[in-house]
């Protein structure tokens, strides 16, 4: 896949989609910067780096330790995410604060922070997206709402990916961004199993996604195979957008 030697950064990568993605790129050849909240300070090194996506300080301390350590990075991974199960009433205010502080300004103030570099390498961002961004999630006996704050936010990241891809463009850097649908990680771990499977039987392929299959994809839009591909909002989800 040609990331022998990348420096790729993947934020939100203690678990789920995020560490199924570090892993990926790491088996590829890449030199994996985890970052995530839930690390103690440094964990592992430079390999496992505290990052809080909603402090601008927290993101320049991030790049800086991936310059000194190792370079300038050759990837972006924008995966960090939060969710809020709560209908559009009864949303808090607090909760919608900080779903939209974790999923929508926490890229965006990635993109920023490493644009530099990443334009020195002709580098690619891999944003996380959703199908749920696009479309809503099944209603009806039981199942528990969505997070308007969620969808709002994933909604946020699809455009975000087409502004950034145009725009930086001229420096050399390819944006792009998956949109998972249902994989079994931390954010489904509140639903019952009737409003799973209402989820499920959206897609045509009828079962959740395993995160080694996002992570392949990702790998794709990371390599040099895509190289002519920017601004794309790339579904992983058995069909599921297909049939809504």
């Amino acid at each position: 896949m040609g990331l022998d030697g990348k420096i790729a950064v993947v934020t939100g990568a203690a678990g789920g989609i995020g560490a199924a993605a570090a892993d990926r790129l790491a088996e590829l050849g890449a030199v994996v910067v985890r970052a995530d909240v839930q690390y103690a300070e440094d964990a592992g090194g430079a390999g496992r780096v505290r990052l809080d996506v909603t402090e601008p300080a927290s993101w320049d301390r991030l790049r800086d330790i991936v310059r000194r350590e190792f370079g300038p990075a050759d990837l972006l991974v924008n995966n960090a995410g939060v969710s809020a199960r709560a209908d559009l009433l009864g949303t808090s205010d607090e909760d919608f604060t900080r779903v939209l502080a974790v999923n929508a300004f926490g890229p965006w103030r990635g993109i920023k922070t490493f644009a530099d570099d990443l334009a020195d390498t002709r580098g690619v961002i891999v944003n996380i997206g959703s199908i749920y961004g696009v479309t809503t999630p099944p209603a009806g006996d039981g199942t528990v709402p969505s997070s308007v704050a969620y969808q709002m936010s994933k909604a946020a990241v699809h455009q975000l990916t087409k502004v950034a891809a145009v725009e930086l463009a001229p420096r050399g850097i390819r944006v792009n961004a998956l949109l998972p649908g249902v994989f079994r990680t931390a954010l489904l771990d509140d639903l019952p199993p009737q409003a799973l499977r209402a989820r499920v039987d959206g897609a045509p392929l009828a079962r959740p996604g395993e995160t080694d299959e996002l992570a392949h994809a990702l790998a794709f839009l990371a390599g040099p195979e895509s190289s002519f591909v920017t601004g794309v909002l790339l579904p992983v989800d058995g069909g599921y957008l297909a049939a809504a």
